[in-house]
């Protein structure tokens, strides 16, 4: 096939492309909102439905059904993959928030053990699953419907919009939790104060799902409908040409999942149940430091389009992961509130800039007939084995060695196999990588005979 020059001008409006980006990031809000107000509740929601003696016992038990949302989240994947890539991004996109919303608001309705006994810890599983296996196919359907609309002048900046979501959605979660928390009291908390923050999922439900109404498919997309190039069978092909690619999608997320875990979850819940500090302290602390992980996520969106997204992955993995040791010490000896909002808004500032470079990879490395599947696919893999078990490894390291700062070791480890990685990543820009796919896309759009070629090129890696 020849080669096709770089377009000069983009398939999209900027206008359209923001809506876009922000429709994305209000999905992205969501599911972390969700997921991270369960993971700063699960001290006072552990009780509630997982009574006993020892306390550590319980948050075990809250943390496991936390990793049960992620258990599914592969499930989900390749179910709105699939979606995604035969029905078009939109469309999967309006059902995935639209079940997030929803299950979100059913937990916040939950009966407790008190009420119903046996029952709730069984309803509380269920309702985790079906989160789970919606936010399976969310961002990464965001980055999908983004890098496939993005100014390619700007798609640095507009990588970091959707995973910029995910900071939104955590400052949310803890500042609710803050608040809610300090306006209440103890008994209040455990009574009904715990379900606000998932009843709080209606309203930005809504508010998603209005501006995704509103949305087109993306241009890339509706260039496989118009040339007859919609993959039948797009998991068949993931799995039969494109497996490295799935592996190594699986192996970042893996990755900054550990990271995200561990810093997002499990260090919130160890100042509270271990270090003794107020749980409302802890909550304002990791709300404000949810500042620094936007500023760190929207830098490094832009540092990607200039120096690339394999340089500025690798920066932050081996700044995180000689800061991952002194942080945990610190955190485990300090006293001092302030000196955790510093340690914590470091921690976030290295930490969250892995996101955009990491996601602009996700949706590069694989063709448009597939992206959707093989990302989807790979990302919620690693998910599970890096975000869902992290929060409980991380309690089981300190119940198991007795030191607080034991969980640090998990995240150097990550952040050394994510360097080893990262370096068999391709090196270009995410930009370049869409310029490769948009004059693919035109030239068979000029020239429909050359249909059965695309199709051959989309199914060699």
């Amino acid at each position: 096939m020849a080669t096709t020059p770089p377009l000069e001008t983009d398939l999209v409006s900027r206008r359209t492309a923001t809506r876009i980006a922000f429709a994305g990031f209000f999905g992205t809000v969501i599911e972390y909102f969700e997921f991270l107000s369960y993971g700063y509740l699960a001290v006072i929601i552990a009780p509630l439905f997982f009574p006993a003696e020892n306390k550590s016992l319980s948050i075990l038990s809250a943390f496991l059904v936390f990793a049960t949302g992620y258990f599914v989240r592969p499930l989900g994947g390749l179910f709105f993959g699939r979606l995604g890539d035969k029905r078009g991004r939109r469309t999967a996109l309006m059902v995935t928030v639209l079940v997030m919303g929803l299950s979100s608001v059913a937990l916040g309705l939950l009966p407790t053990y008190a009420a119903v006994g046996v029952l709730a810890p069984i309803l509380l599983i269920v309702v985790r699953l079906v989160q789970g296996f919606s936010a399976g196919g969310e961002i990464i359907g965001s980055v999908t419907y983004l890098a496939e609309a993005a100014p390619k002048k700007y798609s640095g900046l507009f990588s970091a919009i959707t995973p910029a979501g995910s900071t939104v959605g955590v400052g949310l979660a803890a500042l609710t939790a803050a608040i809610v928390t300090s306006t209440t009291s103890p008994q209040q908390m455990t009574e009904w104060g715990w379900r606000i923050p998932f009843l709080l999922c209606l309203p930005l439900m809504v508010v998603t799902i209005l501006i995704r109404l509103k949305l087109e498919d993306s241009p890339e997309f509706k260039l496989l409908v118009e040339n007859s190039a919609i993959e039948k069978t797009p998991i068949r092909t993931v799995l039969r040409s494109y497996k490295k690619q799935v592996l190594q999608v699986l192996a970042v997320a893996m990755v900054i999942n550990i990271v995200g875990g561990v810093g997002s979850t499990y260090i919130t819940t160890a100042l509270i149940a271990n270090a003794g500090f107020p749980a409302g302290q802890v909550y304002f602390v990791t709300a404000g430091a949810a500042i620094v992980s936007f500023a760190a996520m929207i830098g490094s969106g832009v540092l990607s389009q200039r120096i690339g997204r394999r340089r500025t992955l690798l920066a932050s993995l081996i700044l995180l992961g000689i800061y991952a040791v002194p942080a945990f010490i610190i955190l485990r000896d300090t006293k001092s509130i302030l000196v955790v909002l510093i340690a914590l808004a470091i921690w976030n500032l290295f930490a969250n800039a892995q996101s955009p470079p990491s996601f602009g990879t996700f949706a590069a490395i694989f063709p448009p007939a597939i992206r959707y599947t093989g990302a989807a696919l790979g990302f919620n893999i690693g998910v599970v084995l890096g975000g869902g078990l992290s929060p409980y490894f991380s309690q089981l390291m300190l119940t198991t060695t007795g030191d607080q700062a034991s969980p640090a070791y998990l995240v150097a480890a990550a952040c050394v196999v994510g360097v080893v990685v990262v370096l068999t990543l391709p090196k270009g820009t995410k930009a370049e990588d869409e310029a490769a796919t948009v004059a693919l896309l035109q030239e068979t759009a000029a020239s429909p005979a050359n249909n059965e070629a695309m199709r051959r090129q989309l199914d060699t890696p």
